[in-house]
């Protein structure tokens, strides 16, 4: 893996860099390990973290990835693209009494944590937020500080609720085969988010029925496989909307969505404001 990381922000209350990773020539991902408790936030692209033989998890921007300290993983890319992210590194004094409050655990590596969960629309607008307030030529430090913290604090109560599910199949081999249909699936969906799926096509991708997958995607992942795909398409499109040259129709059409007023009524309903709305707000920042 190719990496390209740089800090952008220091503070007492946290370090963020910005890294831009590509695959290396060779294919080849080598193993890491953190040295700190680390919040890892895609940004853009998708990529699949893998915590042991035949455990991975497929992240884009619509999650959060817990890094532990000492725990090792390796990184593999689904395409040739490669990935964008964010890198929260807080205090361990502070983090300590984050992870108190918000989900009375010690630290990532606590079992009341699973390693990366779906972050909240909320959650979703405030790294989009972040991510503009970083980018400015002057940085509203506590603006930074206040927007970190509540992703901090959201991303440890996603993670929280997915710790609880997982534990209690841990040494389940019927478990494990399950996580890997919902993998099969994410991955589909974060690398193909504007094809017109079915759920069929889907579960036949992950050798199993339409029925069994949706049930189980819901439990696993904590929402039906049409919101998942919804929410896919726009984590793209906001990614999309930091360009002003784009009109939403056109963001719309290259997403996936049938038509402007479907790609609207969808924003609105997840982040409880229009397109046009959002540009403004995230204008004035």
């Amino acid at each position: 893996m190719l990496l390209d990381l740089n800090t952008v922000f220091h503070s007492e209350l946290l370090s963020i860099r910005h890294g831009i990773a590509r695959p290396s020539p060779d294919g080849v991902s080598n193993i890491e390990c953190e040295s700190a408790d680390l919040i890892l936030l895609p940004i853009k692209g998708v990529f699949a973290k893998h915590d042991g033989p035949r455990q991975h998890f497929i992240a884009n921007p619509n999650h959060g990835i817990l890094l532990g300290a000492g725990r090792p993983y390796r990184i593999s890319f689904l395409d040739q693209v490669g990935d964008e992210s964010l890198v929260l590194d807080f205090p361990k004094e502070v983090l300590a009494s984050v992870l108190v409050e918000a989900v009375a655990g010690e630290d990532f590596g606590s079992s009341a944590l699973a390693p990366h969960c779906l972050l909240s629309p909320a959650s979703v607008m405030n790294r989009e937020l972040l991510w503009r307030h970083l980018r400015q030529a002057v940085v509203d430090s506590l603006a930074v500080e206040e927007i970190s913290l509540a992703m901090l604090t959201g991303a440890l109560q996603a993670a929280s609720v997915r710790g609880r599910l997982s534990d209690r199949g841990k040494q389940s081999v019927t478990m494990a085969r399950r996580r890997q249909q919902v993998e099969t699936v994410k991955e589909l969906i974060s690398l193909h988010a504007n094809q017109d799926w079915t759920l069929t096509s889907l579960a036949r991708h992950a050798h199993t029925s339409p029925f069994h997958l949706a049930r189980v995607f819901r439990e696993q992942v904590g929402v039906p496989v049409h919101r998942y795909l919804i929410r896919t398409r726009l984590g793209k499109a906001l990614e999309a909307m930091q360009s002003a040259e784009l009109d939403f129709a056109a963001i719309a059409h290259a997403n996936g969505f049938a038509s402007h007023s479907h790609f609207t009524s969808s924003f609105r309903s997840l982040f409880g404001l229009t397109p046009s709305q959002s540009r403004q707000r995230m204008a004035i920042y």
